[in-house]
């Protein structure tokens, strides 16, 4: 329910509107012999692919295939009227970047549901065994050649003394002038020498894919996309190496897809879980490849999630902090102090003061520091600092800014649903999620180890529906390691540069086990004080990182 809230709560106008902005940056990317797939459900697809018909012109149209969409099979009649017969199918709009492109031919199983009356070469009909004979060197494994062998080796009699007469023509000046359907023969490129098809146990596809179904069946992510579906796509229209996107990547099937067909790719979505689910399946990945003694490749993670806030800022609040301010207050629920003791001091609830950070800013240790000292300055006991983003380690500056100046500080991450247009109601503030933990050192001879032990995760419960909050808090306190879904470890972090997992743990759906002491037995190549950072994400995809300082 979190992870799949309707974004587009306004109906089909505005989902329309934002599928087709990203369309015109998806068609920038293209590239320029790409091609654009657009998996839609048929209540849509319609007025979707008129959009785009007046984005990449409709000389650029170039299919649009009907895929199985799984139906319930515990559907009973029930009335003797409905309103429309079940969905049966989804709908998938191919596009190319130009109309110079040639799209390839889709070689898809013989063998499919349905097959009355196709051949191809060999039959595979009723089962005929004298219709499986050897013919130039191929005996039929998985069908039956269509003739019988007399009518068959006349055939290739025939067309032996006809290329003996005239080398110069082609096959279907053959097929013209005898009338004679040979399909299992014809000529080669040079058109001089005669080449035979081998039987083979494919065809050339249509637009009708009822051999593949849309989606996985797999609770946990209902949106998840057949891996089958993604195999077929990318195989027919890319080659080994070639750089396939996925902008609303969900579970990430398309990355994993792509990396064991050995493409290139890049994924993107807007869901903190969907990310995280992405993280953890191209994990699962490299550790498979790993366990197989095959080659796997490293993949980066990247945050571009300001994008959100700098455009509310600039459409709704005309770039104001002031205006910013207000708003988050209000929501807050907290009264807004037009004579303030302090300019870093914004509003008051409770007795407790408010300060709101900036709404492009990080919320930093030094800015703690300067806001803890106004409250005291003010005789405050108690301050809440909302923020968009905090500085790592921050819970922990904040204990000892406690002890030092006698404030109360809370840290309370400013909720994305603030920005929604008809908002009205405030969602809930509540405080950062809280992680502690310890290194654990082993010493065998001369060789020392280190290891990170968890020891305190409370989660922030941010991204909790509000009627499930209550029974989600009681159960944090008690048990908030149940919370983390994945943790993983820097152990030679350094400011300013990329996390590398050297470490990791995480849930799966099979096995829910996790381990709270790292079992890396890092060993460093030199005596020193070093920085580990550790990340946790909890199973509401939101992630938390603090450093710990090490020595050996």
């Amino acid at each position: 329910m979190v992870a799949y809230r309707d974004m587009w709560g306004k109906g089909p106008d505005s989902y329309l509107q934002t599928m087709y902005e990203r369309a015109v940056l998806m068609k920038e990317l293209l590239a320029p012999d790409g091609f654009l797939f657009v998996h839609l459900a048929p209540t849509v697809s319609h007025n979707y692919r008129a959009l785009l018909d007046s984005l990449f012109g409709p000389q650029n149209f170039r299919n649009e295939i009907i895929i199985n969409r799984p139906i319930s099979k515990n559907l009973q009649r029930q009335f003797d009227f409905i309103a429309a017969l079940p969905q049966g199918h989804d709908v998938i709009l191919c596009y190319s970047a130009s109309t110079s492109t040639r799209i390839p031919n889709l070689l898809v199983p013989y063998e499919t549901a349905h097959r009355e009356g196709y051949w191809h070469r060999f039959w595979s009909g009723a089962d005929r065994p004298t219709m499986r004979y050897d013919l130039l060197g191929e005996i039929p494994t998985h069908g039956q050649w269509k003739w019988s062998k007399d009518r068959a080796e006349k055939a290739v009699r025939n067309y032996r003394a006809y290329l003996r007469e005239a080398p110069h023509k082609l096959l279907v000046e053959y097929w013209a002038e005898t009338g004679k359907t040979l399909e299992f023969i014809r000529k080669s490129e040079s058109g001089t020498v005669e080449n035979w098809f081998s039987p083979r146990n494919d065809k050339v596809g249509d637009t009708i894919w009822d051999d593949v179904k849309a989606y996985e069946n797999i609770k946990d992510f209902p949106t998840q996309k057949h891996r089958e579906l993604l195999k077929r796509i990318v195989n027919w229209v890319t080659a080994e190496n070639a750089l396939v996107a996925d902008f609303f990547c969900g579970s990430g099937t398309t990355g994993v897809v792509a990396e064991q067909l050995n493409r290139r790719w890049v994924m993107a979505d807007l869901g903190r879980f969907a990310i995280h689910t992405a993280r953890k399946r191209l994990i699962d990945l490299q550790r498979k490849l790993y366990s197989e003694g095959k080659p796997y490749r490293s993949f980066d993670v990247y945050n571009l999630g300001r994008y959100e806030r700098q455009w509310w800022q600039q459409e709704r609040l005309q770039g104001a902090d002031e205006e910013h301010r207000r708003i988050v207050l209000e929501f807050f629920r907290a009264e807004i102090l037009s004579q303030a003791p302090s300019p870093l001091i914004h509003g008051r609830k409770a007795g407790a003061f408010c300060h709101v950070d900036s709404i492009d800013s990080i919320f930093t240790r030094d800015e703690v520091r300067a806001v803890a000292r106004a409250v005291a300055q003010a005789g405050g006991k108690e301050v809440y600092c909302l923020a968009w983003e905090f500085e790592m380690d921050l819970r922990q500056r904040c204990l000892a800014l406690e002890a030092e100046l006698g404030v109360k500080i809370k840290l309370i991450p400013i909720p994305r649903e603030i920005m929604e247009k008809n908002r009205t109601s405030p969602p809930p503030f509540l405080e950062m999620a809280v992680l502690e933990a310890e290194p654990v050192y082993k010493k065998s001879g001369k060789k020392r180890t280190v290891d990170i032990k968890l020891t305190k995760f409370l989660p922030s419960l941010a991204e909790v529906p509000s009627k499930e909050l209550e029974a989600l808090k009681e159960r944090a306190m008690k048990s908030g390691i149940d919370f983390v879904d994945f943790w993983a470890i820097d152990f030679d972090w350094q400011p300013g540069k990329p996390f590398n997992h050297h470490w990791q743990d995480y849930r799966t759906r099979k096995n829910r086990s996790l381990k709270t002491i790292s079992d890396a037995h890092h060993e460093y190549s030199k005596a020193g004080t070093y920085t580990v950072c550790v990340k946790v994400v909890d199973t509401f995809g939101c992630d938390t990182s603090i450093t710990v300082e090490v020595e050996v």
